[in-house]
């Protein structure tokens, strides 16, 4: 098998594969099928040649009546599926995030807990108990020092020191609303998290945990789920929830415009030069890659049945 240095891996959940892309033509290179029912999310680790697809479960957030205890490791360089790491007792992994301790950040939503994994060794090191049965989301400070929880209907965000060895919660974020998404700034000490009952962003201050800004979406009829910030921070993208739109803004958060897409967009992922924006349509099996200068889509290949989340990579 040819060894390919620059990649795409996309996580067909409808087609319940993992799928790897080529990064130009987004035409599927290889296939891996040898997976537990609907795998979601995706947790790049380029680094260490690998990537994590938890298993949540076979339902959604508030329906998931079978959760997953599992995560499987994918090995970027031989394209494969290299393994699982069990992280029993917890269940319904999600999403995580590296944080700058070498260690992986998992929320386990039915298990209102955030699994800490070596990811050197694959293995569970510990957990850090919640106060939430619905923490879906997280996202850590570009220090590396807090990891901020959305807990969706509980309309809170918690706040751990992970400073402190075992992690310490030191604040519970109250929101005037539920909410679906949270994305800490890489660029500026802010996080934005999307509101789950309107088309509404709500930006709140790493520092003080206090509300400094709400961010109406004037473009979207319905509330967006998840939001994403470029890896330099110049860019942040809020994606529509069961709504083809998705809405831009600079680092500031001024807005640049809404561009339509396909049916049911999920998430999304910013390529490394940052020129564009390829956005993964779970109800259509499409993906719309967009063109940050022109701010339009100038693309729709067909990936997969339907691709929830996906990202590039590159090895070294």
């Amino acid at each position: 098998m040819p060894h390919h240095k620059r990649g795409l891996l996309a996580v067909d959940k409808q087609g319940n594969r993992v799928l790897f892309l080529n990064p130009d033509s987004f035409a599927v290179e290889q296939e891996l099928n040898a997976l537990p029912p609907r795998p979601h999310e995706l947790l790049m680790l380029p680094a260490l040649e690998k990537a994590y697809v938890p298993i949540y479960g076979d339902g959604v957030h508030g329906d998931n009546p079978h959760p997953g205890h599992k995560i499987a490791v994918i090995d970027l360089r031989q394209r494969t599926i290299k393994g699982f790491i069990d992280l029993s007792p917890l269940r319904a992994p999600h999403s995580g995030q590296l944080g700058r301790d070498g260690k992986v950040y998992l929320c386990c939503e039915n298990s209102a807990a955030v699994a800490v994994i070596d990811p050197l060794t694959d293995t569970l090191e510990k957990q850090i108990a919640l106060p939430s049965h619905n923490a879906h989301r997280l996202t850590l400070s570009p220090s590396g020092r807090k990891l901020f929880t959305e807990n969706e209907e509980d309309a809170s965000i918690t706040v751990v020191d992970l400073c402190e060895a075992e992690g310490r919660i030191i604040d519970n974020i109250l929101l005037p609303g539920p909410i679906a998404g949270i994305a800490a700034s890489p660029k500026h000490p802010y996080l934005v998290t999307s509101a789950a009952d309107a088309p509404l962003l709500y930006v709140v201050d790493r520092q003080s945990h206090r509300i400094r800004q709400r961010i109406t979406l004037p473009g979207h009829q319905k509330p967006c789920q998840v939001v994403r910030f470029s890896a330099s921070g110049d860019r942040l993208v809020a994606i529509g929830d069961q709504e083809p739109v998705v809405t831009l803004f600079d680092d500031l958060l001024n807005p640049l415009g809404d561009i339509a897409v396909g049916h049911r967009p999920m998430d999304g992922c910013f390529s490394a030069d940052n020129r564009s924006l390829l956005i993964a349509n779970e109800g259509d099996g499409s993906l719309s890659l967009i063109d940050l200068a022109q701010m339009k889509v100038i693309a729709t290949p067909q990936a997969g049945t339907g691709c929830e989340v996906l990202s590039y990579f590159e090895l070294r």
